[in-house]
């Protein structure tokens, strides 16, 4: 996160479900928008409006730690709360419909060995992903 913000790059960010007081103060330093794991679950929120400046085209990088463990523990850290996966999407959506997704990654998979359910969901929502992306794609955009 700080390396992007230090270099001037616009940034929201969706599910952290832990952050040290170093990354809140990075966060108010540069003017991070934040809708964190705890506030999201806990309102079910499935949508957030992303600021009036927020640039036209938007890369969006997914950290599986974002995601409750329950629905995708094949992450190095796996800390109890967090978004589950039809909430996941929907705010996916809501970015996707707000502005153009020019793309997006998936980090922090870390595959349990001789178990590939996690594979196969990780694998599943980047082809969710590339659905949504299609889908909302407007005219021009």
């Amino acid at each position: 996160m700080r390396r992007v913000v230090e270099a001037g790059v616009p940034l929201v960010q969706l599910g952290v479900r832990a952050c040290c007081l170093e990354e809140l103060q990075a966060r108010r330093d540069h003017g991070v928008v934040a809708h964190d794991a705890r506030e999201l679950v806990m309102d079910n929120r499935m949508a957030i409006a992303l600021p009036a400046d927020f640039p036209e085209q938007v890369f969006f990088t997914v950290d599986v730690d974002g995601l409750d463990p329950s629905v995708f523990p094949s992450t190095g850290t796996p800390v109890p709360g967090g978004l589950g996966w039809y909430q996941t999407l929907a705010l996916f959506e809501s970015v996707a419909r707000q502005r153009r997704i020019i793309g997006f990654d998936l980090m922090e998979f870390a595959p349990i060995p001789g178990f590939h359910a996690y594979e196969f969901a990780a694998a599943q929502l980047i082809y969710k992903f590339m659905g949504i992306c299609q889908r909302t794609r407007m005219p021009g955009r």
